[in-house]
């Protein structure tokens, strides 16, 4: 199981993160950070309601015509600036959601840089 880096994303370590394996759908564009829901085969696709949100990519995947594994945080803190959801999406639906399952969405504040 493969997770790439994906700056600040993360957004604390006070909730564990998990992260689980999953089966993205054919035909699917998925990017780190984005918010994902089941479709009726029990695959991964895009959002399209907060009330179906299922879990954040932690992999980016380009499926094509097959299904393919990849790998999702299933909870933890997140930057809730980093997250992506769909365009024109609510977001506190989204938060609500999203915390149901174990997923909070947070501010966080930019450490200053050292010189």
């Amino acid at each position: 199981m493969h997770v790439q880096p994906y700056d600040n994303l993360l957004a604390g370590f006070q909730s564990h993160v998990v992260t689980r394996e999953v089966i993205v759908a054919p035909n699917q564009e998925l990017s780190v950070g984005q918010v994902f829901e089941l479709d009726e085969n029990g695959q991964a696709i895009a959002s399209t309601t907060a009330e179906n949100a299922y879990g954040i990519m932690a992999d980016a995947i380009a499926t094509g015509g097959t299904a393919a594994k990849s790998v999702y945080y299933a909870a933890g803190e997140f930057n809730k600036h980093k997250v992506i959801l769909p365009v024109d999406a609510e977001f506190a639906k989204y938060d609500q959601s999203l915390r149901k399952i174990g997923i909070f969405l947070n501010d966080v504040v930019k450490a200053e840089e050292a010189y």
